[in-house]
């Protein structure tokens, strides 16, 4: 429910007197036109007031002693604060520095006692303190975004990424340590041209209709209504499930498939159904193999563990120290290509589907090398 509520007026007061807070210290009036400049408040601080900027925000007209109790809960909020002791003293002096330090229109109701935005627009603009786990955390996130999204969106999260570091200084990130995180999570992922990508990652962000031209490379290409729900990274390609209004019905789309897109007016409310239905084991939407069985030497084994195609796949040593990968069950498209690139160290047993689809592939590559040896000596 919102607060709501006259100012209480005076007869005799003149015109723009001095007012004293209830906290009995002067108001003290800030510039219009520019804030003074400020040093940035204790991180401890920082996180006092921007809790009350969220109350204030959210139109809860809280009162002292309100924003009191909202300071001991922040005391169990892991990484938040240590254990101190507050006072009603503490709450006005950070109302005051965030009137006069950030430029809060913040008022208080004498009638009510409580403390109220008179503006709601106002924004609540303050770097970000961290700890340095989590400015490295930051880096980290930063360096991955950087080379799995295309841009603009890439552009957008480094430019967030400075924007919060310019308010911290970490005295262990320095230069040399940045440059040499080295990052190759994405290894080339696939986004699709570029302004179709950030027309897409738009309205999955804001919940909007997408109108697409598609190329789902079977009945060329369509164009349909769909509401993006989720956006996922597989197989080096960026990809949504969204409800298509054509088939009524939700699909997979690759995004690197959509000639063009535009965001509609329409928005949608996001479907959990369709959003837990993307897991590792249900990601695409490809006829599976089941119980798959592939022996391997070498270096395979490290690969396969590291190349995750079902949640419950294992990688165990037999008795003769011969290694066996077993999938409950994945779709050709996925597990043959993996096959054939381990050169001779990966070899399918069962099931028989997966063993002639690895062949023929093998065979492909042969005939094409001989094609091309010939070709070479003509």
């Amino acid at each position: 429910m919102e607060c709501q509520f006259k100012p209480r007026g005076t007869k005799k007061m003149k015109k723009n007197p001095p007012q004293k807070s209830p906290e009995g210290q002067k108001k003290r009036v800030s510039s219009k036109k520019t804030l003074p400049v400020r040093t940035m408040p204790p991180r401890i601080q920082i996180f006092r007031l921007a809790r009350i900027a969220a109350l204030l925000k959210k139109n809860s007209c809280p009162t002292a002693e309100r924003l009191l109790k909202e300071y001991e809960s922040l005391e169990f909020e892991e990484g938040k604060t240590v254990r101190a002791k507050y006072s009603l003293r503490t709450v006005y002096r950070d109302l005051d520095a965030l009137r006069n330090d950030f430029g809060c229109p913040v008022k208080y109701d004498r009638a009510n006692k409580v403390y109220y935005l008179e503006d709601r627009n106002w924004e609540f603009n303050c770097p970000a303190q961290l700890p340095e786990s989590a400015m490295l955390a930051l880096i980290i996130g930063g360096r991955i975004a950087e080379d799995v999204f295309p841009d603009p969106v890439r552009a957008r999260i480094s430019r967030a990424v400075d924007e919060i570091l310019k308010g911290n200084s970490p005295d262990f990130l320095e230069t040399t340590l940045i440059r040499s995180l080295k990052v190759f999570a994405g290894a080339g992922a696939a986004g699709g041209e570029s302004r179709v990508f950030a027309v897409v990652f738009e309205a999955w962000q804001k919940h909007r209709r997408l109108h697409i031209v598609y190329d789902d490379m079977k009945s060329g290409v369509v164009e349909r209504d769909v509401d993006p729900h989720v956006l996922f990274l597989y197989l080096r390609e960026w990809r949504i499930k969204a409800f298509c209004h054509l088939r009524n019905a939700p699909r997979t789309f690759v995004i690197d498939r959509i000639r063009n897109a535009w965001m509609l007016q329409e928005t949608f409310t996001p479907d959990y159904g369709i959003i837990n239905s993307v897991t590792l084991d249900n990601i695409v939407s490809f006829d599976k193999l089941k119980n798959v069985k592939i022996r391997l030497a070498g270096d395979a084994p490290k690969f396969a563990k590291a190349n995750r195609m079902h949640s419950k796949q294992t990688v165990r040593r037999k008795k003769d120290g011969t290694w066996m990968f077993e999938i409950p069950e994945v779709a050709a498209e996925v597990v043959v290509p993996w096959v054939l690139a381990q050169r001779g160290d990966a070899v399918p047993l069962s099931p028989p589907e997966l063993v002639a689809a690895v062949r023929r592939g093998a065979e492909t590559v042969l005939k094409k090398l001989d094609a091309a040896d010939q070709t070479e000596s003509v």
